[in-house]
């Protein structure tokens, strides 16, 4: 009996431990907006986010914002004013994946090295791009894309 109750406390601390640190990626996503720097998909060393007007210098940046109720908002902004915004969604499914859907080339699960607290890199070998739907050609998923974010 007591080795039973034992276990079953074990056990039960595991799976709080996990919901925990699942928990601390959800809350460090959604406090504050984070901004999107680089983009590399599949072997190509461009920035696909270079595809957007004046990307790279001060004026403009690509921003994540990460919403309580699973909702993700990707924008672009240039000189002060949104360019470009887009809705989508994001699921955390442990402390070290996310799952994210936006824009036209973000829609897979990656995993999350955090270089920093601030600096993340996530990384999908599984990333929908539906940018390169052309309803010609069959949907393309790429073998890699890593995302380049901080806070």
């Amino acid at each position: 009996m007591a080795k039973a109750v034992v276990i079953t406390l074990f056990l039960l601390t595991i799976g709080l431990t996990f919901n925990s640190c699942k928990k601390t990626t959800e809350s460090q996503l959604v406090n504050g907006v984070w901004v999107l720097n680089y983009v590399n998909l599949d072997t190509s060393s461009a920035n696909y986010l270079s595809k957007y007007p004046n990307f790279g210098g001060t004026c403009c940046a690509y921003k994540l914002s990460f919403q309580q109720s699973d909702i993700l908002f990707g924008y672009y902004i240039s000189n002060d004013s949104v360019k470009n915004l887009f809705n989508g969604t994001w699921t955390v499914s442990s402390y070290t994946q996310v799952t994210m859907k936006v824009d036209s080339f973000i829609d897979g699960t990656f995993d999350i090295t955090r270089t920093a607290i601030n600096h993340w890199e996530l990384i999908s070998n599984h990333n929908h791009v539906a940018a390169f739907d052309n309803g010609v050609n069959t949907p393309f998923d790429t073998t890699y894309t890593k995302l380049d974010i901080t806070r």
